[in-house]
């Protein structure tokens, strides 16, 4: 599956970069929905690269997908396969990051992989990101990449706009409810689906190229797949900014263990690399 870093797949250009007007977004909603970044070579490489990694998937991706529910999730596929590493160096992703989080270069985090398919009735609860993660910092982005279309039918993302700047730290509950994850004192997430109305909920239908740009403290979620007929397979890819440190506390995604960080240090080494915005 490994191929070369440029083979046909289309650098970063202005034209696919966000604009003002979507930075401005970004900061005001918690959430950004950005049209046709990614070209067809991307989305095709990417394409193979997630079949692939569903048929071959990481030792954490074996530990966390539910393949009896027909819900694939996996971790850290760039430090397996050459296609997500160039992804994560070449791609537009850290180019966009950079745009909104209005920073000359960013570090990325890690990539994940969301599949659900066909008639896959498992839902994503409504959360948010952060206290996944042992990280302190508010420059933070994650990009949602569909690789198939997209709507609420079929697992497209749901997201309560403004929610970044509510001030709260909610449990970080996962579509299998991981006891580990859960065993904080942190608050439960709102009930969303049982008061839709007092929310001001967005989300959008998605094409193939599109992404979803959102900060890690906007709650979101999706229900299962519905189509009886089309898969949804999703990369996320996050991205950190300088004003991010390493946080280590208990109910959080461990990292690799030789990630080589200590507590209030900045991201940095191999398994975090730089990624700069476009020369002008």
């Amino acid at each position: 599956m490994t191929r070369g870093p440029k083979d046909h797949m289309s650098p970063p250009n202005a034209e696919t970069l966000p604009s003002s007007a979507d930075r401005a977004t970004f900061e005001r909603d918690g959430v950004v929905c950005l049209r046709q970044v990614f070209d067809a070579a991307w989305i095709d490489r990417m394409r193979a690269a997630v079949d692939h990694t569903m048929e071959h998937p990481t030792p954490i991706g074996e530990f966390v997908s539910m393949k009896d529910r027909g819900f694939t999730n996996d971790l850290w596929m760039w430090l397996e396969h050459d296609d997500y590493a160039h992804y994560v160096r070449e791609s537009p992703a850290g180019p966009v990051a950079c745009a909104l989080l209005g920073l000359p270069a960013v570090t990325f985090f890690y990539d994940q992989l969301f599949v659900k398919e066909a008639g896959a009735l498992v839902p994503t609860p409504w959360h948010h990101d952060l206290t996944f993660w042992p990280v302190e910092g508010e420059q933070i982005v994650s990009l949602w990449m569909p690789l198939d279309a997209v709507s609420r039918a079929t697992s497209g993302l749901e997201y309560v706009r403004g929610s970044h700047r509510w001030n709260k730290r909610f449990k970080a509950v996962s579509p299998d409810y991981n006891e580990y994850l859960l065993g904080t004192d942190l608050e439960d997430p709102p009930d969303i689906d049982g008061n839709r109305d007092a929310y001001d909920l967005v989300s959008w239908d998605m094409e193939p190229g599109d992404v979803l740009a959102f900060h890690p403290l906007t709650v979101h979620g999706s229900s299962g797949n519905s189509s009886l007929t089309t898969r949804r397979r999703a990369l996320a890819t996050r991205w950190l900014g300088d004003d991010v440190v390493y946080a280590p506390r208990t109910a959080t995604t461990p990292l690799p263990p030789d990630h080589g960080l200590s507590e209030g240090e900045h991201f940095h080494g191999p398994l975090f690399p730089r990624v700069n915005a476009p020369s002008a």
